[in-house]
């Protein structure tokens, strides 16, 4: 019964001093403008793209805006509310996870919530200006669109926790993991169009870049229940795969006397 309240403070602290808002507020609501510009200017590419071709696959410049906004929520979310998934390696690698193993739940919730990022608020920001603006969608659409986005931030999140469980296993691996979650985050931004059938098969998959951009899109582009089932049911497999990876490495871990050093 203790895990809750701990959970919930938890959060409570994670939302209150999220990053550097700590050291300054002005630090971060620049911090955030910053990340909604660099969205925008990078979306200048596909402009440019569309004033010279008249689709892609199919796509026309509205529905990568959708795919643009669906990506930017789903790493925002992540960033702002779950950013110690990125730092889940290197406190394996130190022997720091003893903090988190002796508090009265389940490490990884206090792992992931551990850190937070003010430039998420940026991603989550530009998301509104590509669905509304660009991708022309309405209001009467944000509760479908925030759905899908936020099932694709749990495999977001998820697919991070999986990469660095790697470490669990290969200690030296440590770069391997930031690279594979930048290589993630390069191929979301793209429709998959250009890839051949195999490479589809793992962007579904092992790495899965189509479940975090490409489905979530189709499921907004041509309504479909199914479609919206699909991303509902790879959020919770893929969340149960990471818990289950996770635990499995938890085997293998060496204390790092953590406790003790805090003591």
């Amino acid at each position: 019964m203790r895990s809750f309240p701990l959970g919930r403070y938890i959060i409570a602290l994670t939302l209150l001093n999220a990053g550097s808002l700590r050291a300054s507020p002005w630090l971060a609501a620049v911090s955030a403008f910053m990340m909604f510009a660099n969205n925008l200017i990078f979306f200048l590419v596909w402009i440019i793209y569309f004033g010279k071709f008249s689709n892609l696959g199919g796509w026309r410049l509205d529905d990568v805006a959708l795919l643009v906004g669906l990506v930017s929520w789903s790493f925002g979310l992540t960033s702002f509310l779950v950013a110690g998934m990125r730092d889940i390696a290197q406190t394996i690698v130190d022997g720091r996870l003893d903090v988190h193993l002796g508090r009265p739940c389940h490490p990884l919730p206090t792992l992931l919530l551990s850190r937070s990022l003010p430039a998420g608020l940026g991603d989550l920001l530009s998301a509104f200006v590509f669905w509304l603006w660009f991708a022309g969608r309405t209001p009467e659409e944000l509760p479908l669109i925030i759905l899908v986005a936020t099932a694709a931030a749990v495999v977001v999140a998820a697919t991070t926790t999986i990469f660095h469980c790697l470490v669990f296993w290969f200690p030296s691996g440590l770069a391997l993991c930031e690279e594979l979650f930048n290589t993630l985050l390069m191929v979301v931004y793209y429709p998959q169009h250009p890839f051949g059938f195999l490479v589809r098969i793992a962007l579904f998959s092992i790495f899965p870049a189509g479940l975090i951009g490409f489905l979530p899109t189709e499921a907004i582009r041509d309504p479909d229940i199914f479609k919206v089932l699909a991303m509902v049911a790879a959020a919770a497999i893929y969340a149960a795969l990471a818990v289950l990876i996770f635990n499995r490495g938890l085997r293998r871990y060496s204390s790092g006397n953590s406790i003790l050093e805090l003591r």
